[in-house]
């Protein structure tokens, strides 16, 4: 499975450039929708989508990555010693990198809240001039 994820990635062009382009279409739908009227309400109520979007899908995932390489590490446990170490290690990986995505996306409102001048939330259109 970690092989045929890597030759999907690495060596296939026509999967970067279908990802790359669900992504655009994703990000400029949300914010073709703001410009048909150029207000900041709009804006900031597009960057609050787009936010909420994100925020969702990196937190679920930091969950799931924590509760999959906690049950691995704990199930290395009971496998022979020639693979216990590198099950642990892939274990370990994932569960920090479920903290990682789960800190990210809890710090993501104070970054957006930076850049756009207004608390980000679903909707808000706080500070619009």
């Amino acid at each position: 499975m970690e092989n045929l994820i890597y030759r999907l990635i690495s060596k296939s062009g026509y999967f970067r450039i279908v990802f790359a382009l669900l992504a655009a279409i994703g990000m400029f739908s949300t914010i073709a929708s703001a410009s048909s009227a150029s207000t900041c309400a709009n804006v900031v109520t597009s960057i609050s989508n787009i936010y909420q979007d994100v925020y969702t899908t990196i937190f679920i995932l930091g969950l799931l990555l924590m509760i999959l390489g906690g049950a691995l590490y704990a199930g290395a446990h009971i496998m022979p010693g020639s693979t216990k170490g590198s099950l642990q290690g892939y274990g370990m990986g994932m569960i920090i990198g479920g903290v990682i995505g789960v800190v990210i996306a809890l710090l993501a409102p104070y970054i957006l809240q930076l850049i756009t001048g207004a608390p980000v939330s679903v909707g808000n259109t706080a500070g619009c001039v």
